[in-house]
């Protein structure tokens, strides 16, 4: 299978297009055949080591997000299918509870190999089905951004219908936390220095800029 990772030296000028035998589930195991990835600015940092030695040795697959469809599951597997349309979890080892050190220490793209190659294998745990009514791209932006974001505001923020919500610039979890504070009835304040990313919020339902 084709893969797109860093190799010998941790440097961006060490990205390359390579090739990996094609992964096989094992037992609780699931294979995805990926469809579409996203890219978030962690994913700039990483070519350079940019999270130090938590890091996987080279080669490393790039990228935490992406989306696939379920080609083959291994024994024992009982909620996942094949022809399932998933998402990769950001954190591989945290499927729910609260987070610990042991939870957040296997990422996709970092600790871990990541989403950009033709197949990969994961938990049974370590995938979620995405909702039918979002295409491949959508749903391949979901795993990082939005769910920090969802994260940030319901789980910890407990916003509720009336609360004001200041959101920093315009990045990926900034953008998917104006929408959820929007869904959630909250105003929203929107921080940027560039005049048309404001404008851009601001048709997305910023309240104020």
């Amino acid at each position: 299978m084709k893969v797109f990772q860093v190799e010998d030296e941790w440097k961006r000028e060490h990205l390359r297009l390579s090739s990996r035998p094609d992964p096989q589930p094992g037992a609780g195991e699931v294979r995805v055949a990926m469809r579409a990835a996203a890219l978030n600015y962690r994913d700039l940092l990483v070519p350079q080591r940019g999270y130090g030695s938590r890091m996987q040795t080279l080669p490393l697959i790039m990228l935490s997000d992406g989306v696939g469809i379920v080609d083959a599951v291994g024994s024992e597997v009982r909620t996942i299918a094949p022809g399932d349309r998933v998402c990769p979890l950001f954190f591989q080892s945290w499927p729910g509870g609260p987070a610990n050190g042991e939870r957040l220490g296997r990422s996709l793209g970092c600790e871990i190999d990541g989403t950009m190659a033709d197949y990969r294998v994961f938990p049974e745990c370590g995938v979620a089905r995405v909702p039918e009514h979002l295409d491949d791209f959508q749903a391949a932006t979901l795993p990082t951004a939005a769910v920090t974001a969802w994260r940030a505001l319901l789980a910890e923020g407990r916003v509720r219908p009336g609360d004001t919500v200041l959101v920093q610039g315009t990045g990926g979890v900034s953008l998917f936390a104006l929408q959820f504070a929007k869904l959630a009835g909250c105003r929203v304040i929107v921080t940027s220095s560039s005049d048309d990313k404001l404008s851009r919020v601001r048709a997305l339902g910023a309240d104020a800029t």
